[in-house]
């Protein structure tokens, strides 16, 4: 019986970093990316990941299929900093990949701003034609201090076949701010490009409503503006002098609420790992969203750290506005008016209050929260057979006399690597090689392997 082939598609996913090395297990990249890898292999188990991460993630060595490159990206905990001042060395970036010796026929980018960079690198000083998609966690149009982010945003995501997105607002948001720069034509384009990727969640695990005496508030968010947190913490005083029966947990370091009468002794909780950080939050009575859309629309997108606690049971006051009523519906009790302290204080003096209210909230995202498991999610990201259909890749034709030969050199090695069959061929980079590789994809004697090609029979 013939060998499947191994690793046919080899993937080069780069990353989108803005925490700390001490915090950066909290990074939502850091958290969402395992789980990405995962589902897309059970998809397509042919696919090879080649990760370039400034940390080495545990998580994925029980991955067989995923290389991990520690890749030394100059990163700042301020997305606006990091995402326009272009912290990109080619030359770190080139070394790491050590491209003589790998192949990459896809590039999933986390970040638009750098993808036009890498997708020239790796066309102008490698044998690589990879095709591009990625992936944008966070957009932000309105902040003044940025100059021209959207301009370095929309060359990236043109360089894509396809760009997730983490809701359908979040989309209409970025199509609304291309239409300042671009004709119809552009815009159609874009608006294939741009698709809605929602976010999945761990696992579901819901816990029987209890009504404690003392409750607690789960802030589990960055101590932020664009978060609403200065929102949060007046808020949190107005409700203190209406009672008393209540503690406010955060989880993010610049989130330290430590020095106000209603919070948490240990605010910010400092946590092992992500199960410890679950159990806590799994302990609290209710979650908060308070994201503003004004400060930039990363929060207001999205924002995991509601879904985390919405896996476990835990309902969330959000405002009524940007995705939430769209994923959680319009007819969901806890959402409040944006921008309406009153509101919001309201809404959570109302879930103390009213066991009827609470227990309703809940039973209506449970049913929606069920569905969000991230092999589902990520299976609906797009058409994945069309994406991966060998066809669709660019190639040289099968009656190429120079392919002939690298079918002739494979053949009468039997097993030959990459870095070998260029030696053979004497190929600079000018020569790319990763035409030839996507031919080679559609002949049955053609085995793939970790570093090369197998003739088979």
């Amino acid at each position: 019986m013939r060998k499947q082939k191994e690793y046919k598609y080899r993937v080069l996913v780069y990353p989108n970093i803005t925490k700390k090395y001490n915090e950066i297990m909290k990074d939502s990249y850091i958290v969402l990316i395992p789980k990405v890898l995962r589902a897309i292999t059970k998809i397509n188990p042919s696919i090879h990941f080649t990760i370039l991460n400034p940390i080495h993630l545990f998580e994925l060595d029980e991955m067989k299929n995923v290389k991990q490159l520690i890749y030394n990206q100059k990163f700042s905990s301020n997305n606006n900093e990091m995402r326009t001042s272009f912290f990109f060395d080619g030359g770190v970036f080139m070394d790491v990949l050590n491209y003589e010796e790998n192949d990459f026929d896809i590039v999933y980018s986390h970040l638009p701003e750098h993808t036009l960079q890498i997708s020239n690198l790796l066309f102008n000083q490698t044998h690589s034609v990879p095709k591009v998609i990625g992936y944008s966690h966070w957009f932000d149009f309105n902040n003044s201090s940025v100059k021209n982010m959207s301009i370095q945003n929309f060359a990236g995501l043109l360089e894509m076949e396809t760009c997730g997105v983490n809701s359908d607002w979040l989309k209409s948001q970025v199509m609304k701010q291309a239409k300042k720069y671009f004709n119809d034509k552009v815009l159609n384009k874009l608006d294939g490009i741009i698709q809605t990727h929602q976010l999945g969640v761990d696992s579901v695990n819901f816990k029987e409503p209890t009504f404690p005496k003392i409750k607690k508030i789960a802030f589990n968010h960055r101590g932020q503006s664009y978060m609403g947190f200065p929102f949060f913490v007046k808020a949190m005083e107005l409700l203190w002098k209406k009672r008393k029966d209540f503690k406010v947990i955060t989880f993010q370091k610049d989130a330290n609420c430590s020095k106000y009468e209603w919070a948490d002794y240990q605010s910010p909780l400092k946590l092992n790992d992500r199960e410890d950080y679950f159990k806590e939050l799994q302990s609290c009575y209710i979650g908060v969203g308070c994201f503003d859309g004004s400060k930039g629309s990363g929060g207001a997108s999205w924002s995991i750290g509601v879904t985390d606690g919405l896996s476990l049971g835990v309902p969330y006051i959000l405002p009524n506005k940007y995705v939430w009523p769209q994923l959680m519906g319009d007819d969901y009790p806890m959402l409040y008016n944006h921008g309406d302290i009153n509101s919001f204080v309201d809404m959570i003096d109302k879930s103390f209050s009213n066991e009827n209210f609470y227990k309703s909230s809940i039973k209506k995202f449970q049913p929606i929260v069920k569905k969000m498991s991230w092999d589902k999610q990520v299976k609906n990201w797009m058409d994945w057979d069309i994406f991966l259909n060998p066809t669709t890749f660019p190639m040289v034709g099968e009656d190429t006399k120079t392919y002939k030969k690298v079918l002739t050199l494979i053949k009468k090695r039997g097993r030959i690597s990459k870095k070998q069959l260029i030696g053979e061929l004497n190929w600079g980079k000018q020569f790319k090689f990763g035409r030839y590789r996507n031919r080679l994809r559609l002949n049955e004697r053609i085995r793939f392997t970790n570093d090369g090609y197998e003739w088979i029979g």
